[in-house]
């Protein structure tokens, strides 16, 4: 069957069934971020003593991502080396300064998460929404490979009844071939699976339908290590490693009442000595996995035989350096492949690291922000090109359209000043660009711009009066230190 051929139902099952397939395998990643995670290599001692131990599930997963994400962050959206203020506006409106860092955040677990463009947002904008991937599921278009049918669905809550809802966005004549102008078609699912179809979308619809580049419905997906035009989640290698780490540290954490704290031991103490606090049996192997070993006297051979005297005694305690050891291991290679610093993981050499050493440690970690930085940037400005539609404008205007991210290598302001300061004597740029190095927002260098200009009159007006008078003005030498 064509896709052309699918009427709205068959859409909504289509799509329903693909979001319900995202939200399991986003849940999977998303325990080890919550700390939920079943233990994959049960620890033995743990069936032993009747789960009496919890699992240690280490935060690891929550480090590799957050490490990388705390470094991104968007500033502006550049045309030309100018930004754009109606996309800025729509972004300060829309408070994605901090939905962002979410989305980021969610796009890194799962692998995939969406962005939602729509007329009236606050403040006039237009609206931007980000979606988790159990939220919106979304059809490719094969040829283009953007998004040519999407599924928008939510719960409502009815008196602690919950129902779930849908919008399906359907473009006229949604085709392998040919992409046909059209506004695009809206019908709204209740619960019980019934449709009405909701007024069309406006004139800014048929537009980006019009545009291969763009998506022929207001949602955008933001991919992360994209393959084949699928999302793959930052947590797949380091799942093996944390699975063994989490085994390491629940072994480690039941042995530490039997091994780091001595055992004690009965020699000659009979199974009826051993008995719980209602007086009930207890069994023999409990006994052994307790906190006392307890090893009865042989029987008497002969009649007359003296039975022997009860001992107690203590073994020493254990080391448990192994655990230690093991985990660092496990920690050093999950910090080499996510380009973590040794002291990200919680370990460092006992000669402290140089300045230098400490940046080139943090080299990968920062090639991998500037790598999402393209992947999510490019889902960005995907949306502010919609945006540019929805306010009634070309979106071929804005082609060229970049998304300006703050530094990833985070320097000081000193540093950032410093180097800008060099580049300028150089001279190999000019202020402007000193001031979008070192990170001013564009209202501060407006400010400055303006406080320039007004000393450029003032400086004009000055030279004139001084051309109007004979009296010379003595101009005072610069001050110098003394030796």
């Amino acid at each position: 069957m064509k896709l052309s051929d699918l009427k709205p139902k068959d859409w909504y099952a289509r799509l329903s069934a693909r979001a319900n397939q995202q939200y399991v395998d986003a849940l999977r990643w998303w325990q080890y971020i919550n700390l939920q995670q079943d233990l994959v290599y049960v620890a033995r001692i743990i069936s032993e003593q009747d789960n009496r131990f919890p699992a240690l599930l280490l935060p690891w997963a929550d480090l590799v991502t957050e490490a990388v994400i705390e470094r991104l962050r968007l500033e502006s959206f550049l045309s030309g080396e100018l930004p754009v203020t109606e996309l800025v506006k729509s972004w300060n409106d829309n408070d994605l300064a901090v939905a962002s860092d979410e989305a980021h955040r969610a796009s890194a677990v799962s692998g995939l998460h969406f962005l939602m463009v729509g007329p009236d947002g606050p403040g006039g904008s237009p609206m931007v929404t980000t979606e988790y991937c159990d939220q919106v599921a979304v059809e490719y278009d094969p040829r283009t490979r953007q998004p040519l049918v999407g599924l928008k669905r939510w719960t409502e809550d009815f008196g602690g009844i919950n129902e779930t809802r849908s919008v399906l966005f359907i473009p006229d004549v949604p085709t392998v071939s040919q992409r046909t102008p059209g506004r695009c078609r809206v019908f709204e699912f209740d619960p019980n699976g019934d449709l009405t179809e909701l007024p069309r979308l406006g004139d800014w619809s048929q537009v980006i339908a019009a545009d291969p580049s763009l998506p022929s419905v207001p949602f955008v997906p933001m991919l992360t290590n994209p393959i084949r035009g699928h999302g793959v989640s930052d947590l797949v290698q380091l799942k093996p490693t944390l699975d063994g780490a989490n085994q390491i540290a629940t072994n480690m954490m039941a042995a530490v009442e039997h091994h780091a704290v001595g055992r004690k031991w009965v020699v000659g103490a009979t199974e009826k000595d051993f008995v719980d606090e209602h007086g009930k049996q207890i069994p023999l192997w409990k006994v052994a996995m307790g906190d006392v070993w307890g090893i009865p006297h042989a029987k008497p051979g002969q009649r007359g035989e003296d039975v022997p005297e009860v001992k107690v005694g203590q073994f020493a305690a254990s080391d448990l350096r192994n655990f230690h050891e093991s985990l660092k291991t496990l920690a050093q290679v999950a910090a080499s492949k996510y380009g973590l610093p040794p002291l990200y993981m919680g370990y460092s050499s006992d000669n402290p690291a140089s300045a230098e050493a400490i940046q080139f440690s943090l080299e990968r970690l920062v090639l991998r922000a500037e790598k999402r930085q393209l992947w999510y940037g490019s889902a960005w400005e995907r949306a502010a090109r919609l945006q540019w539609a929805i306010l009634g404008k070309d979106p071929a205007d804005i082609s060229g359209l970049e998304s300006k991210w703050r530094n990833a290598a985070t320097p000081t302001m000193a540093s950032k000043m410093d180097a800008a300061v060099k580049a300028v004597g150089g001279p190999v740029i000019d202020q402007e660009q000193a001031w979008n190095d070192i990170g001013y927002s564009e209202a501060t260098k407006q400010a400055m711009r303006d406080r320039a200009r007004q000393r450029g009159v003032a400086s004009a007006q000055s030279l004139r009066e001084f051309d109007r008078t004979d009296v010379p003005v003595e101009v005072p030498s610069a001050p110098v230190l003394r030796s």
